[in-house]
């Protein structure tokens, strides 16, 4: 994200979400992959537990939907300036049980489709960490997504950053498309909603000099509402913002790492 503006902890005790965490066992692991789910469907998996594996996310049939907060609508569309605790409140509702640091950020998405120029998956995961060992092909994520800006993080460090929608394009409106568009051109600055996760990945080994970069942290935003006003934002090319709750534990990554994270947004 360009710009952090707010930073606030959160605690849900929802019991009520639609969405929630989930993982599943693989060989002698008990929990091996990582998704997230809507409605009780699988939306995204969102990767293994494995430090030394690859970053991903891959869409699935699950991911069909948003998840609105009816009562911030208005508030989201004219765009959030502050994080109160009225505004958590409300959100951590809508949440899946678990702890969270609220960010709230300004930054301008950028459209990627998947195997095209500007693919993290194609180009630089692949440069860390070559082709996939079994297919022999980069990742596929099976949508399309945003990147935003990258920043470098100390001892060879870089940060990526992913905002990830809940439902594809087809399903997205002209008029409303429009609407963002002209509010944008306007010198509005909507906010969309996401529920995010940090993976910090690095290779166990790589051949020869060790490169300048050789750890990708990568903080992924899946959108719950807001997808038309990030679309419209691509496309403009002028920023929105983001209300984005990251959940503490449901990462490969540890409180230290998602506060350099804060840390060095924070300087940006």
């Amino acid at each position: 994200m360009s710009k952090l503006i707010a930073v606030a902890g959160a605690l849900s005790t929802s019991q009520d979400s639609r969405i929630s965490f989930t993982t599943e066992g693989g060989g002698s692991w008990p929990a091996w992959d990582r998704f997230i789910t809507l409605d009780g469907k699988k939306a995204y998996h969102i990767g293994n537990v494995c430090g030394s594996c690859g970053f991903f996310f891959e869409r699935m049939d699950g991911a069909n939907d948003k998840v609105s907060v009816a009562e911030l609508t208005k508030r989201f569309e004219t765009g959030v300036t502050q994080l109160d605790p009225d505004l958590l409140r409300t959100v951590e509702a809508a949440l899946p049980v678990g702890e969270y640091r609220a960010l709230l950020a300004k930054c301008l998405p950028k459209r990627v489709l998947p195997s095209t120029p500007g693919d993290y998956f194609g180009e630089d995961q692949l440069a860390l960490w070559g082709l996939d060992g079994f297919w022999g092909l980069p990742h596929y994520t099976k949508t399309e997504y945003y990147r935003t800006e990258e920043f470098m993080i100390p001892d060879g460090g870089k940060l990526f950053e992913f905002v990830v929608p809940m439902f594809p394009k087809p399903f997205l409106r002209q008029d409303t498309i429009d609407f963002y568009k002209l509010a944008l051109s306007q010198g509005a600055t909507p906010t969309a909603l996401a529920l995010s996760v940090l993976d910090v990945k690095q290779p166990s080994e790589w051949e020869g000099k060790q490169p300048e970069v050789n750890a990708h942290w990568c903080l992924t935003h899946y959108l719950l509402d807001g997808h038309h006003k990030t679309y419209a934002a691509s496309e403009a090319g002028l920023p929105i913002s983001i209300l984005s709750f990251l959940a503490v534990d449901q990462g490969v990554s540890s409180r230290e790492e998602i506060a350099e994270v804060i840390r060095v947004l924070g300087q940006h």
